[in-house]
């Protein structure tokens, strides 16, 4: 049976809605769906020791590995321990290298660099901040001793990173679909709705999120409804701040997980709209692999990474962050449904192309065997 090992160096919670937990759940079954019997190794210092101990003693009696997929943290490798501290800085990247001398490829998916951006750190003192620049820095010159590939969820984050080694084998991995059935627009329970197009929102508020244009659109646009969906954290955040732009026709919810079919079912079209910052400029949010999955077409702002992938595949449209534009946009879909039912055969036809299974199909040619390293 073909094995690989996959490795997160943080403890993977198996119910949380968040993007850094759902990405890894998605990805390690999405391996054992192509035919991986996967070795996991995953969790706090202790648990990775004991996990780490335990695939030695299975090389050593002879099992073979074809390749070891690792997901980078957030945080930087050696702080990744409830208290932050670098208690046991030999640890991960020790292993790596013993990985590499066996001859095993190695594949990292790197999510984010926000500690390039301005912005980070400004709650840290001097010193943490300090600290942590150093350990991201010191896991990228890890990362160009010891990687064949280098995934990422778009090469724009090659811009910022600053290294040519790492260039040289990246690969953008974005998010996948889910493989679910799409529920016909007949049983989306339309019927009883007044409204003639319902466009979902489902994400952050706030910060890098600005979704005021988008709200100013909806209430511009007569027969045109939202559902903004947001965690009740972010919202209690900024509601002052949003409450002004909401009407009777915006309505705000706080779902994740299956609780989100419902809305996916009333749904005629789905945001991708912010206002342009460059971190959220080449973000890949997995809620736009969800809409793809569901088969809701898309608005994005153009100029985006997400919106290159919209217009690409033409699942839906990509224009200006602007409540002129996107109404716009809104009064041509209520006017012409059915421009509406051509982006959603688009999104059937683009949806096998990119679901989790065909993300580990790719890391899975990606990472050829080489064979044991001669001399290790």
């Amino acid at each position: 049976m073909k094995k690989c090992i996959f490795y997160l160096p943080y403890e993977l919670d198996p119910t949380a809605a968040r993007a850094r937990m759902v990405r890894p759940r998605k990805m390690m079954q999405a391996f054992r769906d192509i035919g991986y019997d996967v070795f996991e190794i995953t969790g706090y210092v202790a648990e990775r020791k004991e996990r780490i101990a335990a695939l030695k003693e299975e090389i050593r009696a002879g099992q073979r590995f074809d390749f070891m997929y690792a997901e980078a943290s957030t945080m930087p490798t050696l702080l990744t321990q409830p208290h932050h501290f670098p208690t046991h800085p030999l640890l991960d990247f020790g292993f790596f290298r013993y990985v590499k001398k066996q001859g095993i490829p190695i594949g990292l998916f790197y999510s984010d660099i926000f500690w390039k951006f301005e912005d980070y750190g400004k709650d840290l003192s001097f010193w943490k901040k300090t600290a942590a620049l150093t350990c991201y820095r010191y896991d990228v010159k890890q990362y160009e001793r010891l990687l064949d590939k280098f995934y990422l969820p778009t090469e724009k984050l090659l811009d910022y990173l600053g290294s040519d080694r790492l260039c040289a084998v990246a690969e953008a991995l974005p998010p996948g679909a889910s493989d679910i059935p799409e529920v016909s627009r007949a049983d989306a329970g339309k019927t009883d709705d007044p409204a003639a197009l319902t466009i979902l929102y489902v994400g952050g508020v706030g910060g890098y999120y600005q979704i005021g244009e988008l709200l100013k659109a909806v209430n511009a646009v007569d027969r045109c409804r939202m559902i903004l969906c947001c965690r009740e954290q972010d919202w209690e955040k900024t509601k002052d701040e949003l409450q002004p732009l909401l009407s009777d026709r915006i309505e705000v919810v706080h779902k994740s997980g299956e609780e989100l079919e419902d809305c996916y079912q009333r749904a005629d079209l789905c945001s991708l709209m912010f206002r342009h910052n460059p971190y959220i400029d080449m973000s890949q949010p997995v809620k736009a692999y969800e809409y793809l999955a569901h088969g809701i077409p898309m608005l994005a702002t153009e100029g985006m990474a997400i919106a290159d992938f919209v217009k690409r595949y033409d699942i839906g449209w990509t224009l200006d962050d602007s409540a002129e534009a996107i109404a716009q946009q809104l009064r041509s879909c209520i006017e012409h449904p059915e421009l509406l039912e051509e982006k959603r055969l688009h999104c059937r036809q683009a949806r096998p192309l990119h679901t989790w299974k065909a993300r580990a199909e790719q890391v899975a040619l990606g990472l050829k065997p080489l064979g044991k390293a001669e001399g290790k």
